[in-house]
């Protein structure tokens, strides 16, 4: 009886139990979960009650309920019997599945990963193709002076990548002394606090990953002229009030969104999602990403974990399900 992740209401979620799918039709896979990764952004909205309806438009029809709901989208398994020759048991896969023992599905559902790539760091994938995607949208060039705001997973992506893509300067703002400890192992120029975010204008590109709408002002203060914003955090039902006064006008700054579900229109050509999985699975065979799990939780621990995380998220890196415990 494979175990499944639902969220029944907000402040309320549950391990149940359901019957597993016997036969495989021709073309689907059996995966057993190793691990998953919870999103400390998206699902943690969905925990609190503050997502927006319908909740996602890329799964819900229009007026469909939010509760009760699977969800989840970093999930790495095991193949245990396979319809498809382009998966055979023992393979590792990665698949943006919701959380749970087993996924019955077919082959384009999941992604394979390299044999020398952990699968408790593989929980990243996901994080990390938003992060290529923001890079991507911000257009990160040699020489920039970079600022992130948010130094959570998918910020310390954003910053780690930026610096590999040649930015002179990468700083990231981050209030925990836990998470700023993290940056430095994983190589950023500078991890602050935001009380030394470094003086106003100066940046060539401000990436806002904190999921605080609030944050989008200190972001503008922080842009040079000509310079590039770009909106990583997801804000689910929350509304920004973002200063489009003078700063904004006279130094003529670009307000940009990035979001996950397409390649951005100048990779358009060339780029595809499974070129660009490639590329993340390329990535993902570095160990300095190692700096941003945190120890794995048992998965029947899930209700205590988004309790915690709903009531102290600032110091949590990459929370991780282990399915073996």
């Amino acid at each position: 009886m494979p175990r499944q992740l639902w969220f029944s209401a907000p402040g309320h979620v549950e391990v149940r139990t359901a019957a597993a799918v016997s036969t495989l039709s021709p073309g689907q896979v059996r995966a057993r979960a190793l691990y998953s990764g919870v999103s400390q952004g998206t699902e943690l909205l969905l925990y609190k009650g503050e997502g927006p309806t319908p909740f996602d438009p890329s799964l819900d029809p229009p007026g469909a309920a939010t509760y009760p709901r699977r969800y989840g989208y970093a999930w790495v398994g095991e193949v245990v019997e396979s319809q498809s020759a382009g998966h055979v048991p023992g393979a590792r896969v990665f698949a943006l599945a919701p959380h749970g023992d087993e996924h019955v599905c077919g082959a384009a559902a999941l992604r394979a990963l390299p044999a020398d790539v952990p699968p408790l760091r593989a929980v990243l994938a996901a994080n990390l193709e938003t992060a290529v995607n923001v890079v991507w949208d911000a257009r990160v060039t040699l020489g920039d002076d970079v600022v992130v705001l948010g130094g959570g997973v998918v910020g310390s992506l954003v910053g780690w990548l930026a610096k590999r893509c040649g930015a002179r300067q990468v700083r990231v703002v981050e209030p925990s002394a836990a998470r700023r400890a993290a940056l430095v192992r994983l190589g950023v120029d500078h991890a602050v606090p935001p009380e030394a975010s470094g003086p106003p204008a100066s940046a060539d590109i401000v990436v806002e990953a904190t999921g605080n709408p609030a944050c989008l002002a200190d972001a503008v203060a922080l842009a040079r002229e000509e310079a590039t914003i770009v909106v990583a955090s997801f804000y689910g039902a929350r509304v920004a009030e973002v200063p489009l006064g003078a700063d904004f006008h006279r130094r003529r700054l670009t307000l940009r969104a990035s979001q996950v579900s397409r390649i951005p229109p100048g990779r358009a050509v060339g780029w595809s999602l499974e070129r660009r999985f490639a590329l993340v699975a390329d990535l993902l065979k570095n160990s300095q990403l190692d700096a941003l799990l945190g120890a794995p939780a048992p998965f029947s621990s899930a209700p205590a974990v988004y309790a915690r995380l709903a009531l102290s998220p600032a110091d949590a890196m990459q929370i991780v399900f282990d399915y073996a415990r």
